[in-house]
């Protein structure tokens, strides 16, 4: 296991002064990496060996947004090996140990010059070591279903340099900012899957779409007419991000606003 301790900072934040699902997203992710980094297999190492985890899927589930300031332990660990795949849980904490939010997440050990996937090797699984896994009564499948009607087409987006990451594609939580931004504004999370399929690169065109029934929604981007990215959220009735502003209507969850339209 590896953990650590920080504030959450003003910039990590939404509207509302806490963290944001993004921010959450981002502690994760370098929460996994600072871990690869602990046991000296991180980002050096993968450059020098030509080979990457690439995360495949993600289940964040979110009691409570943590507020700025607020002081948090974020913790991962390894709980399975199995041919190329790995899978680890990670969590965060307030400084009193209440979970604020839990994640499950499968990673694949990739080669990054050849393109394709390893069986992860026995020196790799002993520096991770493996530990109990995370208990989760709503433990998802990997796969997110695409609907096949009542979706709607929202405008291209073109893939910058600041979407990017070191291996080169989309940064997993940038995937998952451009689909947040696919959403009616003001909605709070409760819970995201995402499912990655392909890489998307500097200069690829996305088409992200949109289905919404409830308080559910599911996103996907399409790249060259199959989706790349596919995400689900389940939205927490009855909250919003930023407070309403006079003339201003935000929609409430499951509810369709001018802009889904």
């Amino acid at each position: 296991m590896y953990e650590f301790t920080s504030n959450i900072r003003y910039s990590e934040c939404a509207p509302d002064a806490r963290l944001s699902l993004a921010g959450l997203v981002n502690y994760f992710q370098d929460c996994a990496v600072f871990h690869a980094i602990d046991v000296n297999r991180g980002p050096d190492t993968w450059k020098n060996e030509h080979y990457g985890w690439i995360i495949t899927f993600w289940q964040i589930v979110v009691n409570e947004y943590p507020m700025v300031g607020e002081e948090v332990t974020t913790a991962t660990w390894a709980y399975k090996f199995k041919g190329f795949e790995a899978n680890r849980n990670l969590t965060m904490r307030d400084k009193d140990g209440k979970l604020l939010a839990y994640a499950n997440s499968s990673w694949a050990y990739f080669d990054t010059a050849a393109l394709r996937p390893l069986r992860v090797p026995s020196y790799e699984m002993d520096a991770y070591g493996l530990d109990p896994e995370l208990p989760m009564e709503n433990k998802a499948p990997r796969r997110i279903r695409i609907p096949a009607e009542n979706y709607r087409t929202k405008p291209e987006i073109r893939i910058r340099v600041e979407n990017l990451d070191s291996n080169g594609h989309v940064n997993n939580e940038q995937y998952i900012a451009l689909m947040i931004g696919c959403l009616p504004a003001g909605l709070k999370v409760e819970e995201l899957r995402v499912q990655y399929i392909s890489q998307a690169r500097l200069g690829d065109t996305l088409v992200p779409k949109v289905w919404h029934e409830g308080n559910e929604y599911i996103v996907w981007l399409e790249l060259d007419g199959k989706s790349c990215c596919t995400s689900y959220f389940r939205i927490k009735e009855g909250e919003v991000l930023v407070p309403i502003a006079p003339g201003i209507d935000l929609g409430t969850p499951g509810t369709k606003t001018k802009e889904d339209m």
